[in-house]
Protein backbone atom coordinates (compact mmCIF):
# COMPACT_ATOMS: atom_id res chain seq x y z
CA UNK A 1 0.00 0.00 0.00
CA UNK A 2 1.15 3.61 -0.52
CA UNK A 3 3.22 5.03 2.33
CA UNK A 4 4.37 1.71 3.87
CA UNK A 5 7.92 2.13 2.57
CA UNK A 6 9.74 5.43 2.97
CA UNK A 7 13.25 6.85 3.15
CA UNK A 8 14.17 7.81 6.70
CA UNK A 9 17.25 9.20 8.43
CA UNK A 10 18.25 9.45 12.07
CA UNK A 11 17.13 12.65 13.81
CA UNK A 12 14.99 13.60 10.80
CA UNK A 13 13.81 16.98 12.11
CA UNK A 14 17.27 18.34 12.89
CA UNK A 15 18.70 16.94 9.66
CA UNK A 16 15.91 18.41 7.53
CA UNK A 17 16.27 21.90 8.99
CA UNK A 18 20.05 21.84 8.66
CA UNK A 19 19.75 20.70 5.07
CA UNK A 20 17.32 23.51 4.27
CA UNK A 21 19.70 26.03 5.87
CA UNK A 22 22.60 24.72 3.76
CA UNK A 23 20.56 25.11 0.57
CA UNK A 24 19.45 28.66 1.45
CA UNK A 25 22.42 30.64 2.80
CA UNK A 26 20.51 33.91 2.26
CA UNK A 27 18.51 33.00 5.38
CA UNK A 28 19.80 32.98 8.92
CA UNK A 29 19.11 29.73 10.81
CA UNK A 30 19.10 29.89 14.62
CA UNK A 31 19.60 26.20 15.23
CA UNK A 32 18.91 26.05 18.97
CA UNK A 33 15.53 27.74 18.43
CA UNK A 34 14.65 26.28 14.99
CA UNK A 35 14.01 29.80 13.69
CA UNK A 36 14.73 31.07 10.17
CA UNK A 37 14.75 34.79 9.41
CA UNK A 38 15.97 37.30 6.85
CA UNK A 39 16.81 40.98 6.62
CA UNK A 40 13.74 43.19 6.86
CA UNK A 41 13.05 46.93 6.57
CA UNK A 42 13.16 48.63 10.00
CA UNK A 43 10.39 51.01 8.89
CA UNK A 44 7.99 48.21 7.97
CA UNK A 45 6.08 45.32 9.49
CA UNK A 46 7.66 41.87 9.44
CA UNK A 47 5.44 38.81 8.94
CA UNK A 48 6.30 35.76 11.06
CA UNK A 49 4.68 32.36 10.65
CA UNK A 50 5.42 28.80 11.66
CA UNK A 51 4.01 25.59 13.01
CA UNK A 52 4.79 21.90 13.02
CA UNK A 53 7.22 20.44 10.53
CA UNK A 54 6.08 17.92 7.95
CA UNK A 55 4.37 20.46 5.66
CA UNK A 56 7.45 21.62 3.75
CA UNK A 57 8.06 23.95 2.00
CA UNK A 58 5.66 25.56 4.48
CA UNK A 59 6.84 27.43 6.58
CA UNK A 60 10.56 28.14 6.22
CA UNK A 61 10.35 27.84 2.45
CA UNK A 62 8.32 31.04 2.33
CA UNK A 63 10.83 33.24 4.14
CA UNK A 64 11.99 35.79 1.63
CA UNK A 65 11.66 39.35 0.41
CA UNK A 66 8.03 40.11 -0.37
CA UNK A 67 6.81 37.18 1.73
CA UNK A 68 7.63 36.07 5.29
CA UNK A 69 10.24 37.75 7.43
CA UNK A 70 10.76 34.61 9.47
CA UNK A 71 9.46 31.15 10.37
CA UNK A 72 9.46 29.18 13.62
CA UNK A 73 9.63 25.42 13.14
CA UNK A 74 8.00 23.09 15.65
CA UNK A 75 8.37 19.35 16.03
CA UNK A 76 6.67 17.02 13.55
CA UNK A 77 2.97 17.97 13.35
CA UNK A 78 3.31 19.98 16.60
CA UNK A 79 3.37 23.68 17.33
CA UNK A 80 6.66 25.32 18.26
CA UNK A 81 6.91 26.37 21.89
CA UNK A 82 6.00 29.84 23.11
CA UNK A 83 9.66 30.38 23.92
CA UNK A 84 10.74 29.62 20.33
CA UNK A 85 8.07 31.91 18.91
CA UNK A 86 8.90 34.75 21.31
CA UNK A 87 12.55 34.55 20.31
CA UNK A 88 11.52 34.66 16.66
CA UNK A 89 9.48 37.78 17.41
CA UNK A 90 12.46 39.38 19.15
CA UNK A 91 14.76 38.70 16.23
CA UNK A 92 12.37 40.26 13.71
CA UNK A 93 11.34 43.13 15.98
CA UNK A 94 14.97 44.27 16.20
CA UNK A 95 14.85 45.08 12.47
CA UNK A 96 11.21 46.07 11.87
CA UNK A 97 8.49 48.37 13.21
CA UNK A 98 6.32 45.49 14.39
CA UNK A 99 5.62 41.79 13.89
CA UNK A 100 2.47 40.14 12.52
CA UNK A 101 2.05 36.47 13.39
CA UNK A 102 0.15 34.55 10.70
CA UNK A 103 -1.07 31.35 12.35
CA UNK A 104 -2.81 28.22 11.06
CA UNK A 105 -6.06 27.47 12.87
CA UNK A 106 -4.97 24.51 14.95
CA UNK A 107 -5.39 24.58 18.72
CA UNK A 108 -1.71 24.22 19.61
CA UNK A 109 -0.59 26.87 17.12
CA UNK A 110 -3.24 29.37 18.28
CA UNK A 111 -2.34 28.81 21.95
CA UNK A 112 1.44 29.06 21.57
CA UNK A 113 1.49 31.96 19.11
CA UNK A 114 -1.18 33.75 21.17
CA UNK A 115 0.81 33.41 24.39
CA UNK A 116 3.99 34.52 22.60
CA UNK A 117 2.18 37.62 21.30
CA UNK A 118 0.94 38.42 24.80
CA UNK A 119 4.45 38.15 26.20
CA UNK A 120 5.88 40.19 23.34
CA UNK A 121 3.39 43.00 23.97
CA UNK A 122 4.31 42.90 27.66
CA UNK A 123 7.90 43.58 26.54
CA UNK A 124 6.72 46.59 24.54
CA UNK A 125 6.89 44.89 21.13
CA UNK A 126 4.30 45.90 18.53
CA UNK A 127 2.78 42.48 17.80
CA UNK A 128 -0.52 41.00 16.57
CA UNK A 129 -1.92 37.58 15.58
CA UNK A 130 -3.92 36.74 12.42
CA UNK A 131 -5.45 33.24 12.30
CA UNK A 132 -6.02 31.49 8.95
CA UNK A 133 -8.69 28.86 8.30
CA UNK A 134 -9.72 27.86 4.77
CA UNK A 135 -10.91 24.22 4.93
CA UNK A 136 -14.52 23.43 4.01
CA UNK A 137 -14.40 19.68 4.71
CA UNK A 138 -15.29 19.75 8.40
CA UNK A 139 -18.07 22.32 7.95
CA UNK A 140 -19.73 24.59 10.48
CA UNK A 141 -21.63 21.86 12.29
CA UNK A 142 -18.60 19.69 12.99
CA UNK A 143 -16.10 22.52 13.24
CA UNK A 144 -18.21 24.37 15.80
CA UNK A 145 -16.30 26.92 17.84
CA UNK A 146 -12.98 25.63 16.52
CA UNK A 147 -13.68 26.97 13.04
CA UNK A 148 -12.09 26.01 9.75
CA UNK A 149 -8.81 24.13 9.68
CA UNK A 150 -5.90 25.71 7.83
CA UNK A 151 -4.84 24.07 4.59
CA UNK A 152 -2.98 25.15 1.44
CA UNK A 153 -4.87 28.44 1.15
CA UNK A 154 -2.63 29.61 4.01
CA UNK A 155 0.25 30.10 1.58
CA UNK A 156 -1.80 32.62 -0.41
CA UNK A 157 -2.36 34.56 2.83
CA UNK A 158 1.39 34.45 3.43
CA UNK A 159 2.19 35.72 -0.06
CA UNK A 160 -0.38 38.51 -0.30
CA UNK A 161 0.13 39.74 3.27
CA UNK A 162 3.91 39.56 2.90
CA UNK A 163 3.80 41.61 -0.31
CA UNK A 164 1.56 44.22 1.34
CA UNK A 165 3.93 44.45 4.31
CA UNK A 166 6.85 44.95 1.93
CA UNK A 167 5.13 47.69 -0.08
CA UNK A 168 2.67 49.50 2.18
CA UNK A 169 3.11 48.65 5.88
CA UNK A 170 5.22 51.74 6.55
CA UNK A 171 2.01 53.70 5.94
CA UNK A 172 -0.67 51.32 7.25
CA UNK A 173 1.21 49.70 10.11
CA UNK A 174 0.51 46.50 12.00
CA UNK A 175 -3.28 46.85 12.09
CA UNK A 176 -3.46 47.42 8.34
CA UNK A 177 -1.21 44.46 7.59
CA UNK A 178 -3.27 42.20 9.84
CA UNK A 179 -6.43 43.37 8.12
CA UNK A 180 -5.04 42.23 4.76
CA UNK A 181 -4.53 38.72 6.15
CA UNK A 182 -8.13 38.73 7.43
CA UNK A 183 -9.56 39.88 4.10
CA UNK A 184 -7.71 37.19 2.14
CA UNK A 185 -8.78 34.49 4.62
CA UNK A 186 -12.41 35.59 4.35
CA UNK A 187 -12.30 34.94 0.60
CA UNK A 188 -10.56 31.54 0.60
CA UNK A 189 -11.90 27.98 0.38
CA UNK A 190 -9.93 24.72 0.20
CA UNK A 191 -10.63 21.00 0.20
CA UNK A 192 -8.19 18.11 0.00
CA UNK A 193 -8.37 14.43 -0.88
CA UNK A 194 -5.98 11.56 -0.33
CA UNK A 195 -5.67 7.92 -1.32
CA UNK A 196 -4.09 7.10 2.02
CA UNK A 197 -2.65 8.45 5.26
CA UNK A 198 0.90 9.73 5.24
CA UNK A 199 3.87 7.94 6.77
CA UNK A 200 5.33 9.99 9.64
CA UNK A 201 9.10 9.51 10.15
CA UNK A 202 9.91 7.42 13.19
CA UNK A 203 6.34 6.19 13.64
CA UNK A 204 4.63 3.01 12.59
CA UNK A 205 2.48 3.43 9.50
CA UNK A 206 -1.19 2.93 10.32
CA UNK A 207 -4.22 3.26 8.07
CA UNK A 208 -7.85 2.20 7.85
CA UNK A 209 -7.88 2.74 4.08
CA UNK A 210 -7.35 -0.15 1.69
CA UNK A 211 -6.88 -0.09 -2.08
CA UNK A 212 -10.64 0.35 -2.56
CA UNK A 213 -11.00 3.36 -0.23
CA UNK A 214 -9.88 6.97 -0.13
CA UNK A 215 -10.59 9.96 2.12
CA UNK A 216 -12.39 13.11 0.97
CA UNK A 217 -11.31 16.12 3.00
CA UNK A 218 -8.46 14.52 4.98
CA UNK A 219 -6.51 17.06 7.02
CA UNK A 220 -2.77 17.71 6.80
CA UNK A 221 -2.13 15.74 10.02
CA UNK A 222 -4.01 12.62 8.85
CA UNK A 223 -7.26 13.88 10.43
CA UNK A 224 -10.51 12.59 8.93
CA UNK A 225 -12.50 14.77 6.57
CA UNK A 226 -15.99 14.59 5.07
CA UNK A 227 -16.19 10.87 4.36
CA UNK A 228 -14.45 7.79 3.06
CA UNK A 229 -15.17 7.16 -0.62
CA UNK A 230 -15.62 3.51 -1.62
CA UNK A 231 -14.88 2.48 -4.30
CA UNK A 232 -12.22 5.02 -5.24
CA UNK A 233 -13.63 7.27 -8.00
CA UNK A 234 -11.52 8.23 -10.98
CA UNK A 235 -9.74 11.56 -10.58
CA UNK A 236 -12.04 13.50 -12.88
CA UNK A 237 -15.15 12.27 -11.08
CA UNK A 238 -13.53 13.08 -7.74
CA UNK A 239 -12.88 16.68 -8.81
CA UNK A 240 -16.21 17.32 -10.55
CA UNK A 241 -18.65 15.43 -8.33
CA UNK A 242 -17.03 15.44 -4.87
CA UNK A 243 -14.57 18.32 -4.46
CA UNK A 244 -15.80 21.33 -6.43
CA UNK A 245 -19.40 21.10 -5.11
CA UNK A 246 -18.03 21.30 -1.55
CA UNK A 247 -16.26 24.54 -2.51
CA UNK A 248 -18.92 26.19 -4.63
CA UNK A 249 -22.45 24.87 -3.96
CA UNK A 250 -24.41 27.68 -2.21
CA UNK A 251 -27.08 25.16 -1.18
CA UNK A 252 -24.60 23.42 1.14
CA UNK A 253 -25.06 25.86 4.02
CA UNK A 254 -22.76 23.87 6.27
CA UNK A 255 -19.77 24.33 3.93
CA UNK A 256 -20.60 27.43 1.90
CA UNK A 257 -18.17 30.07 3.16
CA UNK A 258 -17.49 32.26 0.09
CA UNK A 259 -19.78 33.45 -2.70
CA UNK A 260 -18.52 33.22 -6.28
CA UNK A 261 -20.40 35.18 -8.97
CA UNK A 262 -20.19 34.66 -12.72
CA UNK A 263 -17.85 37.58 -13.45
CA UNK A 264 -15.63 37.23 -10.38
CA UNK A 265 -11.89 36.91 -10.92
CA UNK A 266 -10.73 33.71 -9.25
CA UNK A 267 -7.30 32.36 -8.31
CA UNK A 268 -6.91 28.57 -8.50
CA UNK A 269 -4.26 26.75 -6.46
CA UNK A 270 -3.67 23.03 -7.00
CA UNK A 271 -1.46 21.88 -4.16
CA UNK A 272 0.45 18.61 -4.04
CA UNK A 273 0.20 17.08 -0.55
CA UNK A 274 3.55 15.41 -1.14
CA UNK A 275 3.14 12.13 -3.00
CA UNK A 276 1.64 13.10 -6.37
CA UNK A 277 3.83 13.56 -9.44
CA UNK A 278 4.16 16.97 -11.07
CA UNK A 279 2.76 15.35 -14.22
CA UNK A 280 -0.49 14.44 -12.46
CA UNK A 281 -0.72 17.77 -10.60
CA UNK A 282 -0.59 19.63 -13.91
CA UNK A 283 -3.29 17.34 -15.30
CA UNK A 284 -5.45 17.97 -12.24
CA UNK A 285 -5.09 21.74 -12.78
CA UNK A 286 -6.27 21.37 -16.37
CA UNK A 287 -9.26 19.18 -15.44
CA UNK A 288 -10.24 21.44 -12.54
CA UNK A 289 -10.20 24.48 -14.83
CA UNK A 290 -12.31 22.60 -17.37
CA UNK A 291 -14.98 21.78 -14.76
CA UNK A 292 -14.93 25.29 -13.34
CA UNK A 293 -15.64 26.69 -16.78
CA UNK A 294 -18.23 24.09 -17.73
CA UNK A 295 -20.21 23.88 -14.48
CA UNK A 296 -19.69 27.28 -12.83
CA UNK A 297 -18.72 29.66 -15.64
CA UNK A 298 -15.47 30.42 -13.82
CA UNK A 299 -12.18 30.86 -15.67
CA UNK A 300 -9.29 31.35 -13.22
CA UNK A 301 -7.26 34.50 -13.85
CA UNK A 302 -4.29 32.97 -12.09
CA UNK A 303 -3.45 29.28 -11.71
CA UNK A 304 -0.77 28.14 -9.31
CA UNK A 305 0.39 24.53 -9.16
CA UNK A 306 3.04 22.92 -7.05
CA UNK A 307 4.13 21.39 -3.80
CA UNK A 308 3.41 24.22 -1.35
CA UNK A 309 1.83 22.72 1.77
CA UNK A 310 2.46 19.01 2.20
CA UNK A 311 1.79 16.24 4.66
CA UNK A 312 5.08 14.41 4.16
CA UNK A 313 4.47 12.04 1.21
CA UNK A 314 0.69 11.97 1.38
CA UNK A 315 -0.74 10.63 -1.87
CA UNK A 316 -3.22 13.43 -2.34
CA UNK A 317 -3.88 16.97 -3.46
CA UNK A 318 -6.01 19.96 -2.54
CA UNK A 319 -7.95 22.56 -4.50
CA UNK A 320 -8.02 26.17 -3.29
CA UNK A 321 -10.12 28.99 -4.72
CA UNK A 322 -9.57 32.65 -3.87
CA UNK A 323 -12.27 35.12 -4.90
CA UNK A 324 -9.88 37.82 -6.08
CA UNK A 325 -12.69 40.19 -7.03
CA UNK A 326 -14.24 40.27 -3.57
CA UNK A 327 -10.85 40.47 -1.88
CA UNK A 328 -9.73 43.26 -4.21
CA UNK A 329 -12.89 45.26 -3.59
CA UNK A 330 -12.35 45.10 0.17
CA UNK A 331 -8.65 45.89 -0.11
CA UNK A 332 -9.23 48.86 -2.43
CA UNK A 333 -11.87 50.23 -0.06
CA UNK A 334 -9.51 50.16 2.91
CA UNK A 335 -6.17 50.72 1.15
CA UNK A 336 -6.41 52.96 -1.90
CA UNK A 337 -2.91 52.01 -3.14
CA UNK A 338 -3.93 48.39 -3.71
CA UNK A 339 -5.50 48.16 -7.15
CA UNK A 340 -6.02 44.39 -7.07
CA UNK A 341 -5.14 41.43 -4.89
CA UNK A 342 -3.31 39.99 -7.91
CA UNK A 343 -0.91 42.93 -7.68
CA UNK A 344 0.26 41.53 -4.35
CA UNK A 345 0.04 37.87 -5.30
CA UNK A 346 2.25 38.45 -8.34
CA UNK A 347 4.75 40.76 -6.63
CA UNK A 348 8.31 39.39 -6.82
CA UNK A 349 9.74 37.33 -4.00
CA UNK A 350 12.93 35.37 -3.49
CA UNK A 351 11.37 32.91 -1.02
CA UNK A 352 12.79 29.47 -1.95
CA UNK A 353 9.48 27.60 -1.70
CA UNK A 354 7.43 29.97 -3.84
CA UNK A 355 6.96 29.15 -7.55
CA UNK A 356 9.08 31.14 -10.02
CA UNK A 357 11.43 32.44 -7.35
CA UNK A 358 14.65 34.41 -7.78
CA UNK A 359 17.65 34.43 -5.47
CA UNK A 360 20.04 37.20 -4.56
CA UNK A 361 23.36 37.21 -2.77
CA UNK A 362 22.24 39.39 0.10
CA UNK A 363 24.16 38.73 3.26
CA UNK A 364 22.06 37.21 6.02
CA UNK A 365 21.81 39.32 9.18
CA UNK A 366 23.85 38.35 12.19
CA UNK A 367 22.20 36.89 15.29
CA UNK A 368 22.23 39.13 18.34
CA UNK A 369 22.37 36.47 21.06
CA UNK A 370 21.59 39.07 23.73
CA UNK A 371 18.00 39.13 22.45
CA UNK A 372 17.64 35.42 23.15
CA UNK A 373 18.73 35.42 26.78
CA UNK A 374 16.32 33.32 28.76
CA UNK A 375 15.58 35.32 31.90
CA UNK A 376 12.55 34.01 33.75
CA UNK A 377 12.00 36.53 36.50
CA UNK A 378 8.73 37.43 38.18
CA UNK A 379 7.87 39.27 41.36
CA UNK A 380 8.76 37.05 44.35
CA UNK A 381 5.69 35.98 46.31
CA UNK A 382 4.83 33.13 48.66
CA UNK A 383 7.43 31.10 50.52
CA UNK A 384 7.08 27.32 50.28
CA UNK A 385 8.60 24.01 51.39
CA UNK A 386 10.75 23.22 48.37
CA UNK A 387 11.70 19.69 49.43
CA UNK A 388 8.07 18.68 49.88
CA UNK A 389 7.16 20.36 46.60
CA UNK A 390 9.91 18.44 44.77
CA UNK A 391 8.69 15.18 46.27
CA UNK A 392 5.16 15.91 45.04
CA UNK A 393 6.34 16.67 41.52
CA UNK A 394 8.43 13.50 41.33
CA UNK A 395 5.54 11.40 42.58
CA UNK A 396 3.17 12.92 40.03
CA UNK A 397 5.67 12.31 37.23
CA UNK A 398 6.16 8.67 38.26
CA UNK A 399 2.42 8.06 38.17
CA UNK A 400 2.14 9.69 34.74
CA UNK A 401 4.98 7.59 33.33
CA UNK A 402 3.30 4.44 34.64
CA UNK A 403 -0.01 5.45 33.00
CA UNK A 404 1.51 6.46 29.64
CA UNK A 405 0.63 3.24 27.72
CA UNK A 406 -3.07 3.60 28.63
CA UNK A 407 -3.13 7.31 27.72
CA UNK A 408 -1.34 6.62 24.42
CA UNK A 409 -3.83 3.87 23.56
CA UNK A 410 -6.75 6.27 24.14
CA UNK A 411 -5.13 8.98 22.00
CA UNK A 412 -4.47 6.51 19.20
CA UNK A 413 -8.24 6.06 19.01
CA UNK A 414 -9.20 9.75 19.02
CA UNK A 415 -6.06 11.69 18.09
CA UNK A 416 -2.60 11.18 16.66
CA UNK A 417 -1.29 8.91 19.42
CA UNK A 418 1.22 11.25 21.03
CA UNK A 419 -0.67 12.52 24.10
CA UNK A 420 0.95 10.08 26.55
CA UNK A 421 4.46 10.82 25.28
CA UNK A 422 3.76 14.55 25.37
CA UNK A 423 2.54 14.50 28.98
CA UNK A 424 5.49 12.38 30.12
CA UNK A 425 7.88 14.79 28.37
CA UNK A 426 6.29 17.67 30.27
CA UNK A 427 6.56 15.86 33.59
CA UNK A 428 10.22 15.09 32.93
CA UNK A 429 10.75 18.72 32.02
CA UNK A 430 9.76 19.55 35.59
CA UNK A 431 11.56 16.76 37.46
CA UNK A 432 14.80 17.00 35.48
CA UNK A 433 15.05 20.71 36.29
CA UNK A 434 13.94 20.68 39.91
CA UNK A 435 17.40 21.44 41.25
CA UNK A 436 17.51 24.69 39.29
CA UNK A 437 14.18 26.02 40.55
CA UNK A 438 13.90 28.90 43.00
CA UNK A 439 13.76 27.35 46.47
CA UNK A 440 12.32 30.33 48.30
CA UNK A 441 9.34 31.75 46.41
CA UNK A 442 6.68 29.63 44.76
CA UNK A 443 5.75 32.36 42.25
CA UNK A 444 9.27 32.24 40.80
CA UNK A 445 9.46 28.42 40.83
CA UNK A 446 6.17 28.17 38.96
CA UNK A 447 7.28 30.71 36.36
CA UNK A 448 10.39 28.59 35.77
CA UNK A 449 8.29 25.42 35.50
CA UNK A 450 6.07 27.11 32.90
CA UNK A 451 9.20 27.85 30.87
CA UNK A 452 10.49 24.27 31.16
CA UNK A 453 7.14 22.89 30.00
CA UNK A 454 7.34 25.10 26.91
CA UNK A 455 10.74 23.61 26.12
CA UNK A 456 9.93 19.95 26.83
CA UNK A 457 6.25 19.59 25.97
CA UNK A 458 4.80 20.04 22.49
CA UNK A 459 1.29 20.16 21.12
CA UNK A 460 -1.86 21.59 22.61
CA UNK A 461 -1.19 20.15 26.07
CA UNK A 462 2.09 22.04 26.34
CA UNK A 463 0.37 25.33 25.55
CA UNK A 464 -2.47 24.71 27.99
CA UNK A 465 -0.24 23.68 30.88
CA UNK A 466 2.28 26.45 30.28
CA UNK A 467 -0.41 29.14 30.26
CA UNK A 468 -2.12 27.62 33.31
CA UNK A 469 1.07 27.44 35.38
CA UNK A 470 2.15 30.91 34.28
CA UNK A 471 -1.29 32.13 35.37
CA UNK A 472 -0.85 30.36 38.71
CA UNK A 473 2.43 32.18 39.24
CA UNK A 474 0.83 35.56 38.51
CA UNK A 475 -2.16 34.57 40.65
CA UNK A 476 0.09 34.05 43.66
CA UNK A 477 1.64 37.46 43.10
CA UNK A 478 -1.85 38.95 43.31
CA UNK A 479 -3.13 37.06 46.36
CA UNK A 480 -0.03 36.96 48.56
CA UNK A 481 -0.08 40.21 50.55
CA UNK A 482 3.41 39.89 52.02
CA UNK A 483 5.97 38.28 49.74
CA UNK A 484 7.40 36.30 52.68
CA UNK A 485 4.04 34.85 53.72
CA UNK A 486 3.96 31.06 53.61
CA UNK A 487 1.68 29.74 50.87
CA UNK A 488 -1.39 28.06 52.34
CA UNK A 489 -4.28 26.16 50.68
CA UNK A 490 -6.49 29.27 50.65
CA UNK A 491 -3.87 31.34 48.79
CA UNK A 492 -3.24 28.48 46.41
CA UNK A 493 -6.95 28.01 45.65
CA UNK A 494 -7.40 31.73 44.93
CA UNK A 495 -4.36 31.67 42.66
CA UNK A 496 -5.71 28.59 40.85
CA UNK A 497 -8.96 30.42 40.14
CA UNK A 498 -6.98 33.28 38.60
CA UNK A 499 -4.93 30.76 36.60
CA UNK A 500 -8.08 29.14 35.20
CA UNK A 501 -9.41 32.56 34.17
CA UNK A 502 -6.08 33.23 32.45
CA UNK A 503 -6.30 29.95 30.55
CA UNK A 504 -9.84 30.76 29.42
CA UNK A 505 -8.49 33.84 27.61
CA UNK A 506 -6.76 31.51 25.15
CA UNK A 507 -9.12 28.59 24.69
CA UNK A 508 -12.86 28.37 24.16
CA UNK A 509 -12.91 24.87 25.65
CA UNK A 510 -15.24 24.56 28.64
CA UNK A 511 -16.66 21.60 30.58
CA UNK A 512 -18.77 19.50 28.24
CA UNK A 513 -16.36 19.83 25.30
CA UNK A 514 -14.47 16.58 26.13
CA UNK A 515 -11.08 18.14 26.83
CA UNK A 516 -8.60 18.57 29.66
CA UNK A 517 -10.86 21.37 30.94
CA UNK A 518 -13.53 18.79 31.92
CA UNK A 519 -11.15 17.61 34.65
CA UNK A 520 -9.32 20.87 35.30
CA UNK A 521 -12.24 23.17 36.10
CA UNK A 522 -13.92 20.78 38.61
CA UNK A 523 -10.55 20.34 40.32
CA UNK A 524 -9.99 24.09 40.63
CA UNK A 525 -13.54 24.87 41.74
CA UNK A 526 -13.67 22.09 44.33
CA UNK A 527 -10.28 23.05 45.75
CA UNK A 528 -11.33 26.72 45.87
CA UNK A 529 -14.48 25.71 47.73
CA UNK A 530 -13.16 23.15 50.20
CA UNK A 531 -9.35 23.55 50.15
CA UNK A 532 -9.41 19.74 50.22
CA UNK A 533 -6.95 18.21 47.74
CA UNK A 534 -8.51 14.73 47.90
CA UNK A 535 -12.01 16.04 47.17
CA UNK A 536 -10.63 18.14 44.32
CA UNK A 537 -9.05 15.04 42.75
CA UNK A 538 -12.35 13.17 43.05
CA UNK A 539 -14.07 16.03 41.21
CA UNK A 540 -11.37 15.99 38.52
CA UNK A 541 -11.66 12.24 38.06
CA UNK A 542 -15.43 12.46 37.75
CA UNK A 543 -15.04 15.17 35.11
CA UNK A 544 -12.42 13.16 33.20
CA UNK A 545 -14.62 10.06 33.13
CA UNK A 546 -17.54 12.12 31.85
CA UNK A 547 -15.60 12.84 28.65
CA UNK A 548 -16.21 9.21 27.68
CA UNK A 549 -19.82 10.10 26.97
CA UNK A 550 -19.25 13.49 25.30
CA UNK A 551 -18.34 14.23 21.70
CA UNK A 552 -15.10 16.19 21.44
CA UNK A 553 -15.46 19.79 20.27
CA UNK A 554 -11.81 20.88 20.33
CA UNK A 555 -8.44 19.57 19.19
CA UNK A 556 -7.87 16.80 16.66
CA UNK A 557 -10.36 14.51 18.41
CA UNK A 558 -13.09 16.95 17.31
CA UNK A 559 -12.56 15.80 13.73
CA UNK A 560 -13.13 12.12 14.56
CA UNK A 561 -16.55 10.92 13.44
CA UNK A 562 -17.47 9.53 16.89
CA UNK A 563 -15.40 10.12 20.02
CA UNK A 564 -18.25 9.71 22.52
CA UNK A 565 -17.17 6.31 23.89
CA UNK A 566 -13.56 7.23 24.57
CA UNK A 567 -12.52 9.50 27.47
CA UNK A 568 -10.25 12.41 26.64
CA UNK A 569 -6.60 11.28 27.01
CA UNK A 570 -5.46 14.71 28.22
CA UNK A 571 -8.06 14.77 31.00
CA UNK A 572 -7.13 11.23 32.07
CA UNK A 573 -3.43 12.17 32.10
CA UNK A 574 -4.10 15.22 34.28
CA UNK A 575 -5.91 13.08 36.85
CA UNK A 576 -3.12 10.49 36.87
CA UNK A 577 -0.59 13.22 37.64
CA UNK A 578 -2.78 14.50 40.49
CA UNK A 579 -3.10 10.98 41.91
CA UNK A 580 0.66 10.69 41.92
CA UNK A 581 0.97 14.01 43.73
CA UNK A 582 -1.63 12.85 46.27
CA UNK A 583 0.53 9.85 47.19
CA UNK A 584 3.19 12.21 48.51
CA UNK A 585 0.87 14.68 50.27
Amino acid sequence: MPGVKSFEVSEPLAASLKGFALANPQLTFVEHENVFFRKTDPKKIAVLSGGGCGHEPTHAGFVGEGLLGGAVCGDIFASPSTKQILNGIKLLNSQSSGVLLVVKNYTGDVLHFGLAAERARALGINCKVAVVGDDVAVGREKGGLVGRRALAGTVLVHKITGAFAEKFSDKHGLEGTARVAEIVTENLVTIGSSLDHCKVPGRKFETELNENKMELGMGIHNEPGVKVLEPVPNTEELIEKDMLPKLLDPKDKDRHFVDFEKDDKVVLLINNLGGVSNFVISAIAAKTTEFLQKNYDITPVQTITGTLMTSFGMDGFSITLLNASRASKQLKKEFSEVECVLQLLRAPTDAPGWPHICHDDAKAPEVDESQLKDEIKVKPAGKFDFDHFAKMMKSGADQLIESEPHITKLDTQVGDGDCGYTLVAGAKGITENLEGLDRTYLSQALAQISDHIESYMGGTSGGLYSIMISGLSHGLIQVVKNKDDQVDPKMLSEAMTIALDTLYKYTKARPGASTLVDALEPFVKEFASSNDFAKAIEAAEKGAKSTGSIEAKFGRASYVSDSTEIPDPGAIGFVEFLKGVQKSV
